[in-house]
């Protein structure tokens, strides 16, 4: 990859970025699509959630969560960012968390990304 490479340029840096996101430890990501469907998640979900990423992949936003989510999923839909707190089931327990929901776009369709970690870590 040179300066004059600029597609070149543009693969590197969305493979550092995927991989920087796939290996962030302690900060949980899920991409997720209009109709609440997990697309693609990090190990950090994985272990956040105590779900297996076959699990998570087969769930909906919202499914380990009070009223499934609502109001974040409704007000998540008309905002580019969103940022929140509340409480996810998890197979140990409720676990309060917060997050950061952004609109996205992958291969050209719409899919949002939320970033999320432990409310007591958060400082």
């Amino acid at each position: 990859m040179t300066a004059s490479d600029p597609a070149g340029q543009v693969f590197a840096q969305l493979a550092l970025l995927g991989e920087a996101v796939s290996g962030m430890s302690g900060v949980a990501v899920f991409v997720w699509d209009d109709d609440r469907n997990y697309v693609a998640v990090n190990d950090a979900a994985c272990a956040l959630t105590g779900y297996t990423r076959e699990q998570l992949l087969g769930m909906h936003v919202g499914d380990s969560s009070p009223e499934r989510a609502e109001p974040h999923f409704t007000k998540a839909r008309l905002n580019d960012v969103l940022r929140g707190s509340h409480e996810v089931e998890t197979p140990d327990g409720p676990l309060e968390v917060e997050w950061i929901t952004c609109r996205t776009t992958i291969a050209g369709l719409p899919y949002f990304v939320s970033v999320v970690w432990p409310l007591d870590t958060a400082q």
